[in-house]
């Protein structure tokens, strides 16, 4: 069940119980750990973490268990936020979660060859593609995934937001999208942006970060702060996957984050005790 918070551009999952919003489980025996999605922290797409934002969310991860989550590979999730944020987090799910790094070196990586048919395939939509100005490399490819962006993997902000506006007008993706799914059935295409496509092989679930998650967390209650379009797309397996006690929180700026961290915050600094709240009730922070 779905509430409305109380944020200019968040909404709250009540999965199953919301404290304070968020925190309290750890009197019930469990502990909370924290899975961050890139996009929602970022303020725009593809963009860079503000450095104030980044102390900040360092400062939490410091006191926490946090994860984060992106569809991007590992090196341009790198590019995207500060060292020392990087170092603070218990480790990054990157590719949309097929691997999973911790602070030096890669943990888990799922691996999948892609067909030469599919590589054609895609090689032909590129080629066809009416877009007039598609740059080189349009295509990502990590471990288990390819990421295919016509304006260019390397584009700058204002050449995506030129195939972002000529896209709105002649709607190929949908259409690319649809032809990819009959074609191959046992693989997955998302839009995991309003510019990009991301191809993943069937027998990957992102359901496997929480499985990762608690592994290593015996007892964890996941809380996951999840951009909308991540929630809808490659995400969607995951949210599934939650639990009862886990919450979800679609969040489309830092600014939302902020404002919810902002309780946790307050409670680990012995400011505010957590104050349980039936399922799908919310309090204001």
């Amino acid at each position: 069940m779905k509430e409305t918070a109380m944020l200019p551009h968040s909404k709250i999952t009540s999965v199953g119980r919301v404290t304070g919003p968020l925190s309290g489980a750890e009197g019930e025996g469990k502990t909370d750990v924290f899975l961050f999605d890139l996009d929602a922290l970022v303020p725009s797409p593809f963009g860079r973490m503000d450095d104030e934002f980044a102390r900040y969310l360092t400062r939490f991860a410091e006191q926490r268990s946090c994860y984060l989550l992106s569809s991007s590979n590992y090196a341009d999730v790198m590019t995207r936020l500060p060292a020392y944020v990087r170092q603070a987090f218990a480790g990054v799910f990157a590719s949309a979660g097929t691997e999973l790094w911790g602070k030096h070196d890669v943990l888990v990586r799922h691996e999948h060859d892609f067909s030469d048919d599919l590589y054609e395939f895609l090689v032909k939509v590129v080629q066809t593609s009416a877009f007039p100005d598609k740059c080189s490399p349009v295509l990502d490819n990590g471990s288990a995934t390819i990421r295919m962006l016509l304006a260019g993997t390397r584009s700058t902000a204002n050449q995506r937001k030129t195939y972002l506006a000529w896209e709105r007008e002649h709607q190929e993706l949908p259409a690319i999208m649809k032809e990819f799914q009959v074609r191959f059935p046992d693989h997955r295409v998302y839009r995991d942006s309003d510019t990009s496509l991301l191809i993943m092989p069937a027998s990957f679930s992102t359901a496997l970060v929480r499985s990762h998650i608690l592994k290593r967390h015996k007892t964890a209650r996941l809380i996951s702060y999840l951009a909308p379009q991540s929630a809808a797309s490659y995400a969607a397996p995951l949210c599934e996957a939650l639990l009862n006690s886990d919450v979800l929180s679609e969040v489309s700026a830092p600014s939302d984050v902020s404002q919810l961290l902002s309780y946790e915050m307050r409670h680990l600094s012995g400011a505010e005790l957590p104050v349980t709240l039936p399922v799908g009730k919310m309090a204001e922070v």
